[in-house]
């Protein structure tokens, strides 16, 4: 039995976050306020991150709808984009916008207490092309059924959910138990891996204090795992590279924790390397990385965009998959090697070159699977899909 899941700290604070939930929920109006029209509400993690497909949805909106309002869900340590109006999640404001917003963008579920009322259109981007099984493609008995129910509530409001791919546009409606119209336009958040010019690769890298061209930098990014939590409930920081780790001279890592851990200190972790898990565009670090490690996390079907090399660091690959299911055969078809050691790692990075050559064919494959709309102008379909052509 795992005692930490019952810990005493655990139960008091979510008894703790259930009593707030229901105390906004009192708040909460929908269809008592009058639909503010031409605003657009903007929510990315529930305001974790100012980023996401929502981010170059807004970036599109500012060219070409500039007669709407636009407001954007901010937490603790993010502020709205320039052009934008800032509301901090679940405060009063926020709940009244929520009411009344005539645009909803969102990149994850609302708040169990949300309900869509009539003259609210309700665009569901997500937040990335799934590995893992989601909701109720995922075992029975995994997920409870008051999630389950939450969930359903959540895909019955949506008027439209974008799709990355014709791999997510089977996947995904049937994972949500969506009926309604999908976009299949690409995804929003990788237009710039297309766009970007060599002068913001330079301006990026130079921010995150990287001024040598020559520097291999790579960005570690590990997703979260559901047998990985704190004492208090929270999902516990994922890194399966030593904080001191002695990387091959010329070589540099980020180290990117999940958004399901901000909680956590993430600079403990990244020990030596750069800590830009709060950086806030990831878009940015795609394009400043010269190699990705990762491991299941859908960060791996975005930088794949990008054509650089990517390597896999995945010691519970067999746990993981065992628990939370796969879509496809992972080890048949990652676009590069799987492995399971900080040694393996050190090696692979010693022959990249020979490494990328060996991975050809598969790289391929999967771009051709995952990302053969990913031409730069997806932010541009969606929004002539929802709001119309330029004004």
């Amino acid at each position: 039995m795992n005692l930490k899941a019952y810990s005493p700290t655990r139960i008091i604070g979510a008894l703790r976050r259930r009593g707030l939930a229901y105390v906004r929920k009192l708040q909460y109006q929908p269809g008592k306020l009058a639909i503010q029209k031409g605003v657009v509400l903007f929510d990315s993690f529930n305001g974790k991150v100012i980023g996401d497909n929502p981010l170059d949805i807004f970036l599109e909106l500012q060219k070409v709808r500039p007669d709407l309002k636009f407001y954007w869900t901010i937490g603790a340590g993010t502020k709205a984009p320039a052009g934008a109006t800032g509301v901090r999640f679940e405060s009063k404001q926020w709940l009244d916008l929520l009411a009344s917003a005539e645009y909803i963008v969102a990149n994850t579920s609302l708040p169990w207490y949300f309900r869509k009322v009539k003259g609210q259109t309700y665009l569901q981007t997500w937040h990335g092309t799934p590995l893992k099984r989601l909701v109720h493609d995922i075992p029975p008995g995994s997920l409870t059924n008051s999630y389950l129910d939450t969930m359903d509530r959540e895909a019955a409001a949506w008027d439209y959910l974008i799709s990355p791919s014709p791999f997510c546009s089977e996947v995904l409606p049937r994972a949500f138990g969506y009926s309604g119209e999908v976009l299949e336009t690409g995804y929003p958040r990788n237009d710039r891996l297309k766009t970007h010019t060599a002068a913001d690769r330079k301006r990026i890298r130079e921010s995150l204090g990287v001024t040598d061209s020559k520097t291999v930098l790579i960005l570690y990014a590990p997703t979260w795992r559901d047998y990985q939590r704190t004492a208090t409930g929270n999902w516990d920081l994922v890194s399966y590279l030593e904080p001191d780790i002695k990387l091959p001279e010329g070589f540099q890592i980020m180290f990117r924790g999940h958004t399901n851990t901000h909680n956590v200190n993430s600079a403990k972790a990244a020990g030596s390397s750069l800590d830009v898990t709060r950086y806030p565009d990831v878009t940015e670090l795609y394009i400043a990385a010269d190699v990705l490690i990762t491991d299941f996390s859908s960060v791996m079907f975005d930088y794949s965009v990008t054509g650089k090399p990517i390597i896999f660091l995945a010691p519970d690959l067999e746990r993981y998959r065992a628990e939370r299911g796969f879509y496809f055969d992972f080890e048949a078809e990652a676009p590069g090697p799987i492995l399971k050691t900080e040694a393996e790692v050190l090696e692979t990075l010693g022959k990249l070159p020979e490494t990328a050559k060996t991975f050809q064919s598969a790289y391929k494959h999967w771009q051709a699977k995952f990302n053969g709309l990913e031409d730069g102008k997806a932010s541009e379909r969606v929004v002539t899909a929802v709001w119309g052509s330029r004004q």
